[in-house]
Formats: structure tokens, sequence, C-alpha cells
């Protein structure tokens, strides 16, 4: 008999530590000198200028500018073409940001413009409404009666009766 109570193995009570993965600063972010851009496994994004690639193959940033990320075409062994992410720290006048408009309140102008095209398709409408009073409708032509024909068979001709001959 067992001394000791039987004890499931504990198979599933390990865990790795996080690794902490993915883009630590995005496009248009300021970078500061050997900051890490990204962390990643294998050599998902490429380095670009003012870059450089880590032993653990996570993107830093040689020098204080802006990050940016770009599409390029790279080509294979085999000679296959695709396309992969660049990452460069590019200077401050090199960026292209769009900056957006403020919203401009509604001028009278516009509003002006808004009712003439308000004026102009009730005018519009008006008219197709005259043209279509202007056209009368009119009934369909009736056909003239066509003559009625009769379809009644003529008598049938009775074949002549046979002339007896008389007995002598």
């Amino acid at each position: 008999m067992a001394h000791k109570k039987a004890a499931g193995a504990a198979k599933n009570l390990r865990d790795s530590q996080p690794k902490y993965r993915g883009i630590k600063l995005f496009g248009g972010q300021k970078a500061v000198a050997w900051n890490i851009i990204i962390r990643q496994n294998g050599s998902k994004y490429e380095c670009g200028a003012n870059t450089y690639l880590a032993s653990d193959f996570s993107i830093h940033a040689a020098t204080d500018w802006i990050v940016m990320f770009k599409q390029k075409n790279f080509k294979r062994f085999d000679g296959r073409t695709y396309l992969k992410t660049v990452v460069y720290v590019a200077p401050e006048a090199e960026v292209k940001v769009e900056k957006k408009a403020p919203a401009k309140k509604v001028a009278p102008k516009t509003e002006a413009k808004k009712e003439e095209k308000v004026e102009a398709k009730e005018e519009v409408k008006e008219e197709v409404k005259k043209a279509e009073v202007k056209v009368e409708k009119k009934a369909p032509a009736k056909k003239p009666a066509a003559k009625k024909t009769t379809t009644a068979k003529p008598a049938a001709k009775k074949a002549p009766a046979k002339k007896e001959k008389k007995a002598e």
C-alpha cells in the first residue's frame, strides 16, 4: 500500500517572461540618440539611414531626429521581389508632414451660393412642370372597325339525282 497520497504532475505551471516586442517610436515622433525604435524577433523591419541593428534585432536611433517609415522592394536570392518596411531617422527639414487647416466658419458668401443653388433647382422643377402641362395627354386613336366577314360555310352541293330508267 502507498504511504503518500498520489499527486498529479504539474505540467502547465511554467511561463516565460514577456519580451515586450513591437514598435516603440512611431513615424513622426522625435527620437533621441540610442533610443530603441523597434524591438523585434528576426529582421521584419530593415534599418535605414541613421539607425543600426542590435544583436537581438532591435533597431536603435543613431541621431536625434524624427522617425520615419517607408516601403521598399527587396530582392531575394531566388529572384523574387517583396516589400519590406524600412525604418530611418531623418532631420526635421526632410519630414513632409501635412498639417490640417483649421475648420473655417461658413462665410455669408457660401450661404448665398447655397441659396442660389436651391433657387435654381426650384426654377428647373417649375419648368419641368410647365412642360408636362403643355403636353396634353390624348386618348389613343381608335382603330376603324374591321368589316365582319362571315365564316359560314356555303351550302353543300348535292349530287344531281340519278334519272331512273323506265323498264319496258
